[in-house]
């Protein structure tokens, strides 16, 4: 029941909102073909914090769809349920968003950090294109009554083909300023061990 109104809420709050989406969607796409749309989004004010504002509401419908599709379901929370299985998804999405932002913040350049910036808040719009795909694709599949099981596999593979290019966008990104071998140094410490981390954790606890 708590699901279905917060479902309900989104969905008002969305419609409210489309005139603010359609005038972001021709950045969301370009950012998506280049890496330099990425730049041309963050350098505006007003485009980055429409950009941000719709990733923050995308955070609801992905863990709504995290705790029904268990996308997240190592053995300590299995034992929960309903209400408490969202709050539990919520906090495993929070604590990886927090391990990120404080690896970000630790390994920031002190100075010309301007694309450093850039690339990590890319996973915004990467974030925002997923959940554009996820939705429509979550409720054909729903229709066509197919069970949960071939949904949860279609969501994550989903999930790891958006990652992927979101990874070789933010590579882009990085190689403006950096060496090969930094921008590779910086994915392994941005990127894959906070992944790697909420990984081993579904897996081993």
């Amino acid at each position: 029941m708590t699901a279905n109104i917060i479902m309900v809420l989104f969905v008002a709050v969305a419609i409210g909102l489309l005139p603010t989406f359609f005038h972001l969607a021709p950045y969301l796409a370009d950012s998506v073909f280049r890496a330099r749309g990425s730049e041309a989004l963050e350098f505006s004010v007003r485009v980055t914090r429409e950009r941000n504002m719709f990733a923050y509401l995308m955070l609801v419908p992905a863990v709504l769809m995290m705790s029904r599709y268990r996308l997240y379901n190592p053995t300590f929370m299995q034992q929960f349920t309903g209400e408490w299985h969202l709050l539990a998804c919520a906090g495993v999405l929070a604590a990886y968003i927090l391990l990120r932002t404080l690896i970000y913040v630790i390994l920031k350049p002190r100075r010309r950090y301007e694309y450093f910036r850039l690339a990590h808040r890319a996973i915004y719009t990467f974030f925002i294109i997923l959940m554009l795909i996820a939705l429509p694709l979550l409720g054909i599949l729903t229709l066509a009554d197919v069970n949960d099981l071939i949904i949860k596999t279609v969501l994550s593979a989903l999930l790891a083909v958006v990652y992927c290019v979101f990874l070789v966008r933010k590579a882009q990104i990085l190689s403006l300023s950096c060496s090969g071998l930094q921008t590779f140094l910086y994915l392994c410490e941005l990127e894959f061990l906070p992944t790697a981390t909420l990984v081993v954790s579904a897996v081993a606890l």
